[in-house]
């Protein structure tokens, strides 16, 4: 059997990921509400903080389970004992309702001194 004509003329094309946009500054508080799916750091760069959430960096949806295993909350939670300078990469998603901020979803992270 076929696809009807109209099905077949539909073609997927996967969805955009946002553009990958970076904070630079220090950690400057963790929030871990593991019910929620909810995870997320506060980055204070020169003139304002930014809330980034650990979630999929793709698609924007919350992550289960995020602990010290997890290499993101890990090197976080290392720049925020050790007062280090951390340069997080991250995608806005939009607003979230849920929380009521924007889902700035963190995709990489780079220590330096």
């Amino acid at each position: 059997m076929s696809p009807s004509p109209k099905l077949a003329t539909i073609i997927l094309k996967p969805a955009a990921i946002p553009a990958l946009v970076w904070a630079t500054g220090t950690v400057q508080q963790l929030l871990v509400q593991p019910g929620e799916k909810f995870y997320v750091a506060a980055i204070k760069e020169a003139t304002a903080t930014v809330i980034l959430r650990i979630a999929d960096p793709h698609t924007g949806a919350p992550l289960a389970g995020v602990d010290a295993g997890n290499p993101i909350f890990d090197l976080l939670k290392e720049a925020y004992f050790r007062k280090l300078t951390v340069e997080v990469g991250y995608r806005d998603f939009g607003p979230d309702p849920q929380s009521g901020i924007n889902n700035l979803c963190i995709d990489r992270v780079s220590l330096s001194q």
